[in-house]
């Protein structure tokens, strides 16, 4: 016989596993082929594959994924996620779809998040309906439903849990509180980046602020356990961090100083929500929807009234005090170095303080995410609220009320959900990947490549490759490898003389086309001149179709051609006799300084808007005429901002000339082996025959503007008097 409080737990775990579907539908309602989109849950969906794939047969190994051939440590190009991928792996044991395993996280993901704010509520004494209330704030608001492509920041299950039992530890001294504090903070730490730097930054604020609240002066005993707890799960930390370190120091990897969110946003509805009319007080600013609800923002400010006039039950006193800090810090933070309301600027935040002091903050891409701890203090604070409220109501007025909360607080939140992705999976898995998994395991290249305004569907190569875990080149991921996007670049004319080259390169020798990739115009052509390419031999033809749900990936008649060696294109010249900068002068159409460019300093870059358009460009005035044979461009992180279809065109007095420069197999390869070898010596250098120069221009000669085409960035720009 379950107690009582044994059937609270499971009674509310049912209803927010039910709401959890609810929440993350229309994908969790065919959870084997849909998902919320096209990119980052397929990219996540295979991450948390390879983990379960991995981690029952080489674990030691589990960063030398099958992504990104040729690097090592592949996996380290983004989050791990292991916690995540632990919870579902025997989905993914059972069934081989990593999209149904994706979609179970996500629903269970939000059914523990609130599963845990409810049992914090409770064991501070705040009573089931609140408590209850409380887990849906927490677990199903805007933010999450916006995040259910994003399943590792859904995932924060484990902060509710690890402050109860910081709360005990800093009351009562316990060394078995301390271990359960610190192993929870551990794996709320490993479930992403995020979330680590976030419990770095939080974690000591809250137990100082714990032993304070308590009245009480740890004794050297209790120091010595969390020490000792500590230690643990720092080597834990490190061991699984390492990989990382290793590829930032070799990748020079840095994400730059980013905008926060509006302080507005929190109260502006999403424009989707069915609040959206009345509460659309804030749209253009912030990436992601921060707002805490007309219902859920008063039950939060009665917690925090209640907090400050000291009126919270006696047991609830230290967590009502993290909660306070935890929310005000949440929003702060999550306003970024400057905070803005409304669009207008009112000064600087304390971001900005974190990002120059802690060098962990520059591996994100911005600081609007922090407004979880801003969920996780407000839903404790709006259990509190919830609960002086139904206090005084008591009886049915109190059942009643609480009722309407129930529907209320998630359907304000609540957002019509855009349409979902359909992906192949099981028996509707083209057969080519099954032909794959069953002849050979060397690396594997699909072509053409998705083009650049569909980035998102390189995850797709991602999440077929579950289905034969050959390495394979191409995908999506949080920190693209140097080489990546140049390759992506130079494979576009496949099967041209400068693809075959960079294959050659890097070791591919399979490779699977996709026809229906091409459009009708171009496929017979293309087809053509695979067909006549001697170096290609077919090995496997199919002639299936998907279902046309599946249209948007281009799959169906597939064919595989094998890839013989080829004699390698003669070494491009390399530069010499570098010019003097003395004098030159840089004008250009970019967002900030040209004279970056010439500044000597490679972490300044002068840049365009993005994305890159034909017409951007950039000028410099040699003050005086000087020979030139080659121009060296930095290529800098991120190393996909290099130029597409650039223009040189030089004036040695007389007006500006079109120059032509070599851009053919030997150069493309020079600059895939210093951007997969030397990624901080990159560059993209144009050749040409030695002529006088006094000044020179770079100009993208896109003729149609692609929304997806990265900035165009130059850290740092060399003239050479020689190519030798």
């Amino acid at each position: 016989m379950l107690s009582a409080s044994a059937r609270r737990h499971a009674a509310a775990a049912a209803a927010y596993a039910l709401l959890a579907v609810v929440w993350s539908a229309p994908a969790s309602l065919a959870p084997a082929e849909r998902v919320p989109d096209l990119g980052d849950p397929l990219h996540l969906s295979w991450v948390m594959a390879w983990d379960a794939h991995q981690v029952v047969r080489r674990p030691w190994a589990l960063f030398e994924s099958n992504s990104f051939h040729p690097y090592a440590r592949s996996l380290a190009f983004a989050d791990h996620l292991l916690p995540e991928a632990m919870t579902v792996a025997p989905v993914f044991w059972a069934t081989g779809n990593a999209v149904l395993a994706y979609n179970v996280a996500v629903v269970v993901a939000l059914t523990l998040s609130a599963l845990a704010l409810f049992a914090l509520a409770q064991a501070i004494g705040l009573g089931g309906a609140a408590s209850f209330l409380g887990g849906l704030v927490y677990a199903f608001n805007a933010f999450t439903q916006h995040e259910t492509a994003r399943v590792h920041v859904l995932n924060v299950q484990w902060w509710p849990l690890a402050v109860l039992f910081l709360d005990r530890f800093a009351r009562l001294g316990r060394v078995r509180d301390a271990a359960a504090m610190a192993a929870l903070l551990l794996v709320q730490a490993l479930s992403g980046t995020y979330y680590l730097v976030y419990t770095l930054v939080i974690a000591p604020a809250w137990l100082a602020l714990g032993w304070l609240v308590a009245r009480r002066r740890p004794a050297a005993r209790e120091l010595r356990a969390l020490a000792v707890c500590a230690a643990v799960a720092a080597a834990v930390v490190a061991a699984v961090l390492w990989p990382y370190v290793a590829q930032f120091r070799a990748m020079a990897f840095e994400k730059s100083w980013a905008p926060g969110a509006d302080l507005l946003s929190y109260a502006s509805a999403p424009p989707r929500g069915l609040l959206a009319p009345a509460l659309a007080l804030e749209r253009a600013r912030s990436e992601l929807p921060h707002f805490v609800g007309v219902v859920g923002g008063l039950l939060m400010a009665a917690g925090a009234v209640l907090t400050l006039a000291g009126r919270v039950p006696p047991p609830a006193r230290v967590v009502a005090a993290i909660a306070l800090f935890t929310a005000t810090a949440g929003v702060l933070l999550s306003l970024g170095p400057l905070v803005h309301a409304g669009g207008r600027l009112l000064g600087p935040g304390p971001y900005g303080l974190l990002y120059r002091w802690l060098p962990v903050m520059r591996g994100m891409a911005g600081p609007e995410r922090v407004a979880v701890l801003a969920l996780l203090g407000g839903a404790v604070l709006a259990a509190l609220g919830a609960h002086a409220l139904l206090e005084r109501l008591r009886g049915r007025a109190a059942a009643v009320a609480a009722a309407a909360l129930a529907v209320l607080l998630p359907v304000e939140q609540w957002s019509r959900p855009r349409p979902p992705g359909h992906v192949p999976s099981g028996d509707q898995v083209p057969p080519v990947y099954r032909w794959l998994a069953g002849n050979g395991s060397g690396p594997v290249v699909e072509l053409p490549v998705y083009p650049f305004r569909a980035r998102r569907l390189w995850a797709a190569y991602l999440y077929f490759s579950t289905y034969h875990w050959r390495p394979i080149p191409v995908g999506r991921t949080s920190f693209y490898p140097p080489a990546h996007e140049w390759l992506v670049w130079g494979l576009r004319g496949f099967p041209d003389a400068t693809s075959l080259a960079l294959l050659d390169r890097l070791g591919l020798t399979t490779v699977v086309v996709h026809p229906r990739l091409w459009d009708e115009a171009e496929r017979g052509p293309r087809l053509a001149a695979v067909a006549a390419e001697p170096r290609l031999s077919a090995a496997a033809s199919f002639a299936e179709v998907p279902p046309a749900r599946f249209a948007p990936l281009g799959l169906g008649e597939e064919q595989v051609y094998a890839l013989a060696p080829g004699p390698p294109p003669p070494p491009a010249c390399v530069p010499y006799g570098e010019l003097s900068q003395a004098g030159w002068t840089a004008t250009g159409t970019g967002v900030n300084k040209p004279e970056r460019v010439l500044d000597g300093d490679a972490r300044t870059a002068w840049m365009t808007a993005i994305p890159q358009r034909g017409g951007d460009r950039l000028e410099v005035d040699l003050a005086g005429a000087h020979e030139v044979a080659a121009v060296a461009l930095d290529i800098g992180y991120p190393h996909e901002e290099f130029a597409r279809n650039l223009v040189l065109a030089v004036d040695d007095g007389g007006g500006w000339q079109r120059v032509e420069y070599a851009d053919g197999p030997a150069e493309r390869l020079a600059t895939l082996d210093t951007l997969l070898e030397r990624p901080r010596e990159a560059r993209m250098v144009l050749r040409f025959a030695p002529r006088p120069v006094r000044r020179l221009r770079l100009a993208i000669g896109l003729r149609e503007e692609d929304p997806a085409w990265p900035r165009w960035s130059v850290p740092e720009l060399r003239l050479f008097a020689s190519c030798q």
